[in-house]
């Protein structure tokens, strides 16, 4: 009976074609699994960019601190012993035009911006000036308005648009955007704005106390 002589080249070419159709299978199954990931994420991304606007509304960042203490840094041009002599002061330095005067317990201090870190002062001012840190407590208010028009002005952007975006008005105190529209027209800045919404309710509410 003859032996037949197996083709070893054969063997060669056909394992060659397999090893090709696997690879070509295996890079089709692989771009096919990637592009459905790449579907799935756009669909999520998606989902994030429709999230309706109430969702994305300043309620939704803002929470009172558990212990009730915000922490500021306040801009200082000096101290004073009544409210009359700082005003006096103020009104023969144009620079401090809108600036504001803060009483804590018998002294009454300058202040032109509440910022919610250290600012480093301008060495060009003419006048003398240094940031402080400020401790504000709201603990002893029952008023959850209060509590809740401190906390909001922890934001970094303090703005018109900012207070106008504010869902649920009735937390906070009912003249609000009053005071807020009344700023807006001495200045536009975060941390000027801040500043005087703040020093309008610290007088307001005698259950908000500051600490240096």
């Amino acid at each position: 009976m003859p032996i037949r002589r197996r083709n070893p080249r054969k063997k060669i070419i056909l394992a060659g074609v397999q090893g090709l159709i696997i690879g070509v299978v295996g890079v089709l199954l692989f771009g096919f699994i990637l592009n459905l990931a790449n579907d799935k994420k756009v669909e999520v991304a998606k989902e994030e960019d429709t999230t309706p606007a109430a969702e994305q509304s300043t309620d939704g960042k803002i929470e009172v601190a558990a212990d009730g203490t915000l922490s500021f840094h306040a801009k200082q041009y000096g101290m004073f012993s009544s409210k009359e002599s700082a005003l006096n002061f103020m009104a023969t330095q144009p620079t401090l035009e809108k600036a504001s005067v803060v009483q804590v317990e018998n002294q009454f201090f300058i202040w032109s911006d509440l910022f919610l870190n250290d600012a480093p002062t301008t060495q060009t001012e003419a006048l003398p000036s240094f940031t402080k840190k400020v401790l504000v407590s709201t603990s002893g208010c029952e008023n959850p308005k209060v509590k809740k028009v401190m906390n909001i002005l922890q934001e970094d952007n303090i703005s018109i648009n900012f207070f106008d975006s504010i869902v649920k008005k009735e937390d906070y105190p009912d003249d609000l955007m009053t005071i807020v529209q009344a700023v807006s027209t001495l200045s536009n800045v975060s941390s000027v704005m801040r500043l005087h919404v703040f020093t309008h309710y610290l007088e307001q509410n005698t259950c908000v106390k500051l600490n240096f």
